[in-house]
C-alpha cells in the first residue's frame, strides 16, 4: 500500500501544491460548519438569561450568517483547486500510458485481452480522478472535523465529551477488523480481475452480435460473456455477505452516542451539573461528533479499489520497453533477412525450433505450413512482435535488436490479415502510410493496390468516413487500403500475413500484378494458406510443427517435400468442388 501512495504522490507532481491547497479549503469550510452550532449553543445562553441583549443576538446571527457563506464558498474553491489538479494529472497519466504503449513491442498486444487495456486506461485512471477530486478533500474535512469538535466539547464539559467518544473506539476496532480482513483477502484483485474480463467479454460479445442474432441465440449462449457478469456479480455479493456483519456493528456504534448522552447530560441536568444551553450543545454537536467517521469507512473501502487500480497502472508502466542504442546508425544497402538458429516460446509452449533460413533482398519469400506451423510467429519476429528465445534475426547483417524499434519500423511494413481501420476518413486512414502524404500521392497509392475505383463510389471520396460511426467496408476492401498504405510508405521489406484473403478472383490477379510491379527491389515475405497465391515465389519455406521441412522453390517442393506435395494436391482438390444431386440429395463434391 505505501508503494501505491508514493505512487499518488508522484502522480501529482507539480500539483501538490493545488492539491494541498484545496485540503486546507476543505478543513477550514469544516470548521465553518461548526459554528452556526455554536452560535445556536450562545443564543439559547442569551434566551434563559434574565435579559435579552439584542445588539449581541444579532452579532450571533451575523456571525452564523457569514460562516455559512464563507464554508460553502471554501467547498466551492476546494472543490475548483481539487478537479484542476485531478485532471491534470489525468492528461498527464494518461499521455504516459499511451505514450508507454506506443514503445511496447507489438506482441504485448496480443497477449493482452482489450478489456484489460481499456479498464487501465479508461476506468482505472477515472478512479484516480475520483479519489483526487473528491475523496482526498472530502477525507481531510471527515478527520478534521471530529477532531475539532472533539476538542472544542471537552472545552465546554469534559464530562459529557467523554460521554459522546465512549462508542468511537469500539467503532475503531471493529474499522481495524474490517481493514485487516480486506487485506488479508484477495477480494479487491478478484474484482478488478474479473472486471477486466468482463470487459473484454462484453467488447467480444458485441463483436460477435451479428452471429448470435443469425442462429437466433441468446446472452446465455455466449458463455464467456455470461459467465464473466455472473462471476463478478457473484464476487460482490460474497463481499457483501462477508462484510455486512461488521459494517453494521460499525454502524450501530457510530449512531449509538445519544444513548450514552442522553442519560448523563439528564442525570447531570437534574443535578444542575450542566445548563441546559450546554446539554443541547451535546445533543446537537455531541451526536452528530461520528458522523463524518462513518464516511471514513466508505473512502477507506473507495481507497483500497483506488490502490488496486494504482497497481494495474504501475504494471502497465513498469513493462519492459524495447529499446537499443543505435546512435551508429548506418541505413544498409540490401535488406536481406537471416533467421540464424532461432527458438521461440509462448510461455512453456515452443513455437520455433532452430530455425535457420534467408529471405533474400529483392525476392519473395513466402512462408507456408499447417496451421499452428509457425510460420506467422516467424514473420512477427521480423517485425520484434516478440524477441526470440534464442538465437538472432538479421536485418541487412545486424542483428533486428540493435535498431531503435522506431527504425526497425521505418524499414518494415506488415499487412495483416485482419485489417483494423481508424475511425476517420478514407484520406487520414491512408495517410497513416506517409503523415506528409498529399493527396496526389495517395490517389497513386490506391490505385496500385486497386482501391481507388470503390473509393471513388463512396458518398465522399476520399474524404468519407469510415470505420465505426463511418461508412463499413468488406474486408477486401479493407486489404486493399492496407496494401495501398503499404505501398505508400515505401519501406524496403513488406511483410504480408494472408493480404489475399478477402480478395475476389478478379481482384486478386490484379493486386498481385500490382504488386509485382511495385515491390521490385524489395524484400518481400508472403505467409499464405492458398497456395496458387505463392506458386511463383522466388523462395518457399514450408514449417511443419516449429522446424522447418523443407525450402525451395514450387517445383523444387513438389518434387522433393512431401508435406507440400500432399498440401499442393489438397489445395488442388479443394478448388475444384461442386454441387451434384444424387437420389434427389444435394451433395457436395
Amino acid at each position: 500500500m505505501s508503494n501505491a501512495l508514493a505512487f499518488l504522490l508522484r502522480l501529482a507532481g507539480t500539483e501538490r501544491i493545488r492539491l494541498l491547497l484545496s485540503c486546507v479549503c476543505s478543513a477550514v469550510s469544516s470548521l465553518c460548519a461548526l459554528i452556526p452550532f455554536v452560535v445556536v449553543y450562545r443564543i439559547a445562553e442569551l434566551v434563559l438569561a434574565d435579559s435579552i441583549d439584542a445588539a449581541a443576538l444579532g452579532r450571533l446571527i451575523l456571525i452564523a450568517l457569514i460562516a455559512v457563506l464563507f464554508r460553502f464558498a471554501l467547498m466551492g474553491i476546494s472543490s475548483m483547486l481539487a478537479h484542476a489538479a485531478a485532471f491534470r494529472v489525468l492528461y498527464d497519466l494518461r499521455v504516459r500510458l499511451i505514450d508507454k504503449l506506443g514503445k511496447l513491442p507489438l506482441g504485448f498486444f496480443g497477449e493482452q485481452h482489450s478489456g484489460r487495456l481499456k479498464k487501465v486506461i479508461s476506468d482505472d485512471v477515472e478512479r484516480i480522478e475520483s479519489f483526487i477530486a473528491h475523496h482526498l478533500p472530502d477525507l481531510t474535512a471527515s478527520v478534521v472535523t471530529p477532531i475539532i469538535t472533539a476538542i472544542y466539547l471537552f472545552t465546554v464539559d469534559w464530562r459529557l465529551a467523554i460521554a459522546a467518544l465512549l462508542p468511537v473506539p469500539a467503532a475503531f476496532a471493529v474499522q481495524l477488523l474490517m481493514a485487516a480482513r480486506g487485506k488479508r483477502s484477495d477480494d479487491m484483485k478478484k474484482m478488478h480481475d474479473l472486471s477486466e474480463t468482463m470487459n473484454g467479454a462484453i467488447v467480444e460479445f458485441v463483436h460477435a452480435m451479428p452471429v448470435i442474432k443469425s442462429f437466433n441465440q441468446t446472452v446465455h449462449s455466449f458463455a464467456r460473456y455470461h459467465d464473466s457478469v455472473e462471476n463478478y456479480a457473484s464476487l460482490w455479493t460474497h463481499i457483501a455477505r462477508k462484510n455486512t456483519p461488521l459494517y453494521v456493528l460499525y454502524l450501530l456504534l457510530l449512531e449509538s452516542g445519544l444513548l450514552f448522552i442522553l442519560p448523563a447530560g439528564l442525570w447531570m441536568y437534574e443535578r444542575q451539573a450542566v445548563t441546559l444551553p450546554v446539554l443541547l450543545l451535546f445533543l446537537l454537536l455531541g451526536v452528530g461528533l461520528t458522523t463524518p467517521l462513518r464516511q471514513i469507512s466508505t473512502l477507506s473501502h473507495m481507497m483500497q479499489n483506488n490502490l488496486e487500480s494504482v497497481r494495474r497502472i504501475e504494471a502497465v508502466l513498469a513493462e519492459e520497453e524495447q529499446k537499443a542504442d543505435d546512435a551508429g546508425f548506418r541505413r544498409p544497402e540490401r535488406y536481406d533477412i537471416e533467421f540464424g538458429q532461432v527458438h521461440f516460446s509462448y510461455g512453456s509452449r515452443e513455437v520455433l525450433k532452430g530455425i535457420h533460413l534467408k529471405a533474400g533482398h529483392g525476392k519473395v519469400t513466402a512462408f507456408v505450413g499447417p496451421s499452428g506451423a509457425g510460420k506467422s510467429t516467424a514473420a512477427q519476429l521480423i517485425a520484434r512482435f516478440y524477441d526470440p528465445s534464442h538465437g538472432e534475426i538479421r536485418l541487412g547483417g545486424t542483428d533486428i535488436r540493435s535498431y531503435a524499434p522506431e527504425r526497425l519500423m521505418d524499414m518494415v511494413s506488415f499487412v495483416f490479415q485482419d485489417v483494423p481501420v481508424i475511425s476517420d476518413t478514407v484520406f487520414a486512414n491512408l495517410r497513416m502510410g506517409k503523415p506528409d502524404a498529399e493527396l496526389g500521392e495517395l490517389i497513386h497509392a490506391a490505385k496500385a493496390a486497386q482501391a481507388h475505383e470503390f473509393i471513388s463510389t463512396l458518398p465522399d471520396g476520399y474524404d468519407t468516413l469510415i470505420g465505426e460511426g463511418g461508412i463499413s467496408l468488406s474486408g477486401g476492401e479493407r486489404q486493399r487500403l492496407a496494401i495501398a498504405r503499404a505501398i505508400l510508405k515505401n519501406a524496403p521489406v513488406l511483410i504480408l500475413d494472408e493480404a489475399f484473403a478477402f480478395a475476389d478472383a478478379e481482384n486478386e490477379s490484379k493486386i498481385q500484378e500490382a504488386l509485382s510491379r511495385l515491390l521490385q527491389g524489395k524484400t518481400v515475405v508472403v505467409i499464405a494458406h492458398r497456395l496458387s497465391t505463392i506458386a511463383d515465389a522466388d523462395h518457399i519455406v514450408v514449417f511443419d510443427n516449429g522446424h522447418i521441412v523443407g525450402a525451395g522453390t514450387h517445383a523444387e517442393l513438389l518434387e522433393h517435400c512431401s508435406l507440400y506435395s500432399n498440401m499442393w494436391q489438397a489445395h488442388r482438390e479443394a478448388g475444384e468442388w461442386s454441387l451434384t444431386r444424387e437420389g434427389g440429395k444435394v451433395c457436395l463434391t
